[in-house]
């Protein structure tokens, strides 16, 4: 099964595929980028500490047993001082992250895997992951993970499989591997997730 959305030559996106909300604080959901070549999406969390914005798949259609990976580019178009950014696989349908707390992992979803920066942390791109058997923990961007900067694309990888092992990629470099992830039958969503 391969599922593949450019987001190319629309105006809304489209809520057969995806879901889309905000915490309320947030400027707008998740829209499309009208205009722009090979298309792109924006989250806009606002400038209120801990405005979000929210991204997932109308379903929860994977699970660790299938061997799900979910490839994207992500970037940021101006600076923000204060920020935080998901993305990856989870169970959640409308948390406010996956992650809870990155620093010391706490989750607000059960079983996940992402890819998160957060600035209340530090500036590091990291994988966290949770799950019913395991519990939460962080993997470090292992040295492959270039400095977050404005005006740049990242392209972002995760890939998981039924032994519970997440790995991670960015950039096309093998950045870690946390073995203690979603249980292998959980139903889980595509996430991504902005907050300021």
């Amino acid at each position: 099964l391969e599922f593949f959305d450019d987001f190319l030559y629309v105006t809304t996106i489209p809520t057969d595929t995806w879901r889309v909300s905000n915490n309320g604080a947030g400027v707008a959901n998740f829209i499309a980028a009208a205009a722009q070549s090979s298309g792109f999406i924006l989250g806009d969390a606002g400038t209120d500490d801990n405005g979000d914005v929210r991204l997932r798949s109308a379903g929860n259609n994977y699970t660790a047993s299938r061997r799900p990976v979910l490839i994207g580019r992500l970037g940021m178009n101006s600076a923000v001082a204060s920020s935080k950014w998901e993305f990856g696989f989870s169970d959640g349908d409308d948390d406010a992250g996956a992650v809870l707390v990155k620093s010391t992992p706490t989750s607000t979803a059960t079983d996940y895997a992402v890819i998160v920066r957060d600035t209340d942390h530090n500036t590091s791109i990291d994988l966290v992951t949770d799950g019913t058997t395991d519990a939460e923990g962080l993997v470090a961007g292992g040295g492959v993970a270039p400095t977050f900067t404005t005006q740049t694309w990242n392209t972002c990888m995760v890939a998981l499989n039924e032994n519970r092992e997440a790995a991670f990629y960015i950039d096309g470099g093998f950045a870690g591997i946390r073995r203690a992830g979603p249980n292998a039958a959980t139903r889980l969503c595509v996430w991504a997730y902005v907050q300021d």
